[in-house]
């Protein structure tokens, strides 16, 4: 009678094969659904009038995220755009993020698309289903030049603090769509991880 041979293949390292290739998969996923975005991020200057748990140390920081830049001499409300913004004053481990609960959102820019003007209002409500609510507003135009923060509960406000007359600065960072390269380099690995496999030798099976 023959010997009939067959190969085994080692369980392991066909299960990382496998996971691998789910990995690179999802990375594709993700490298095509993302896109550019553009995120102007602020910094404020020192609070100078406070109560509560606020102190002169604490000010207005944070950031937003647009699906488009806000360009050159643009005015108005890009909430059409926004994607996201997580802001801070300084106060608690609670920041004020979203959307929603957004009450003011317009910029104005210069021929730079430099944000030279604008008033920013959110509020969160801490922690979820909660009365206690986080507040912040970033504000330079014509009606008004103010930072503040506040923590406000069913009772009233319990603590606050603002600097007005002393706008902070807006940066706008570019962060690019995530390169095809990146997928190739991952396929690359993937194509060496299958070149290093090799069946286990030939076992009998009987005769």
């Amino acid at each position: 009678m023959k010997t009939i041979y067959k190969s085994f293949i080692c369980p392991k390292r066909h299960s990382f094969t496998v996971v691998y290739a789910v990995a690179l998969i999802l990375q594709f996923g993700v490298i095509a659904g993302s896109a550019q975005t553009y995120i102007y991020t602020y910094t404020g200057n020192d609070f100078t009038s406070v109560s509560g748990a606020y102190t002169t140390s604490d000010k207005i920081t944070g950031s937003i995220t647009f699906s488009a830049p806000l360009g050159d001499n643009y005015e108005g409300n890009p909430s059409a755009t926004m994607l996201s913004f997580n802001f801070t004053d300084g106060v608690g481990p609670q920041n004020v993020v979203g959307p929603p609960y957004v009450f003011g959102s317009t910029f104005g820019t210069d021929s730079s698309g430099v944000i030279v003007s604008w008033n920013f209002v959110a509020l969160n409500f801490l922690p979820p289903n909660s009365q206690e609510t986080k507040g912040i507003q970033t504000e330079n135009d014509s009606g008004n030049v103010v930072d503040s923060g506040n923590l406000d509960e069913a009772s009233g406000i319990v603590g606050e603090g603002s600097v007005s007359a002393n706008p902070g600065v807006w940066v706008e960072t570019i962060v690019p769509e995530p390169s095809i390269g990146s997928l190739f380099v991952s396929f690359a690995a993937l194509v060496l991880a299958f070149g290093r496999f090799r069946p286990s030798p030939s076992r009998p099976l009987g005769k």
